[in-house]
């Protein structure tokens, strides 16, 4: 049985073939603890499907005390479809499979199942791949919602110019109107793009941060007044002092203080209220700042999730507003990048508090 494990971790590359060579002396008691150092759980079965071993990496991961051995699997581990892993192996000698929601952790393995017919003996193998699934998810979510995000400008564009190709450029206005909507829709993509480009750098680690002590009064007041340029009838007040310095990188935290405001006017400002705080708190070794709005404000369940890539907030006005939907998540990145961290709160009596804390010089 020692010598089929070793041979199972050299097709999938566990444990390199010389390796398996020099292990050809291991005991039964050797091997569980080398699969121990490679996080690879471990469970031997007898005729009765009782556990006659069980190393520490499939004690921890699927909560079976090592005290149980000696006991049916099938009493300390209800799980079905490693069960029915088990009756296969017994019939085709080897089966794997991927086993998904495992509890405790709502964990995902690949689990072989290998039945030695001499011995009567089943051997389970346990390869944890929760985050590779967690991330094989998240690169399926990013592509689809990319598809959507790009679906929408590119009908646009491609309507309105096939319009203008079958004869609208005759009509100054009608093509005036078409032309507009392809400019308008070809910026849409423009800004898409070019936060798709960032957030791949930033999260690439490819992104070259420049940290040192530097001012930060400067940097508001600088964001401030481009946003206001495009919004005149906005108020922002801000509550900055001129001179709190922070360990940060200056391009990194006009971008993040740019899409924060930013995302306040997009979501935060209404004909009732269109005000915007920009506050400071003093925490010791940080520096906590905050820019608040009094609009509709974020449903509790969905606050964390805000700085996930395309998430939208799921209500009726939200889902008509522009933007890329990757803003908070650059923000997020760029914070981490700079030794801070960032989230959101209710405001009262209404809106949001959008915060993040940077480090000051030791």
């Amino acid at each position: 049985m020692l010598s089929k494990v070793l041979r199972l971790f050299t097709k999938d590359k566990q444990i390199k073939s010389t390796e398996v060579v020099e292990s050809t002396a291991l005991t039964a008691k050797e091997l569980p603890q080398i699969l121990d150092k490679t996080g690879i759980g471990l469970i031997v079965l007898d005729s009765n499907d009782c556990i006659t071993q069980i190393n520490s990496v499939a004690s921890l991961d699927l909560n079976i005390p090592k005290n149980y051995e000696g006991s049916k699997l099938v009493e300390v581990f209800n799980n079905s479809e490693i069960i029915n892993l088990i009756k296969s192996a017994k019939l085709d000698t080897s089966t794997e499979e991927e086993i998904f929601g495992v509890e405790p952790g709502n964990k995902s393995f690949l689990v072989n199942a290998t039945f030695d017919s001499d011995s009567s003996e089943t051997t389970l193998v346990f390869i944890d791949i929760t985050r590779i699934k967690k991330l094989e998810n998240i690169r399926k979510d990013f592509i689809a919602n990319l598809s959507h995000e790009l679906r929408t400008p590119v009908a646009v564009i491609r309507a309105n110019s096939e319009s203008l190709v079958d004869g609208a450029l005759d009509d100054k206005e009608i093509a005036q109107k078409f032309s507009n909507a392809i400019l308008k829709n070809s910026e849409k993509l423009s800004y898409l793009l070019e936060d798709i480009l960032n957030l791949s750098t930033i999260e690439s680690g490819e992104y070259n941060l420049e940290l040192a002590e530097n001012g930060v009064s400067d940097i508001f007041k600088n964001s401030i007044n481009s946003v206001i340029s495009n919004n005149p009838d906005l108020k922002i007040i801000n509550n900055i002092s001129s001179d709190v310095e922070v360990i940060c990188d200056v391009k990194a935290l006009s971008q993040v203080i740019d899409n924060l405001i930013e995302n306040s006017v997009k979501y935060g400002i209404s004909k009732e209220c269109n005000e915007i705080i920009i506050n400071m708190k003093d925490q010791g070794s940080k520096v906590r700042f905050e820019i608040e709005d009094h609009g509709q404000g974020i449903p509790a369940d969905q606050r964390e999730r805000v700085f996930e890539r395309f998430f939208r907030i799921q209500n009726n006005n939200t889902s008509l507003k522009e933007g890329t939907g990757l803003g908070l998540s650059i923000v997020k990145n760029l914070v981490n990048l700079m030794g801070g961290s960032v989230g959101n709160e209710k405001a009262y009596p209404r809106g949001t508090i959008f915060w993040f804390t940077l480090n000051k010089k030791n």
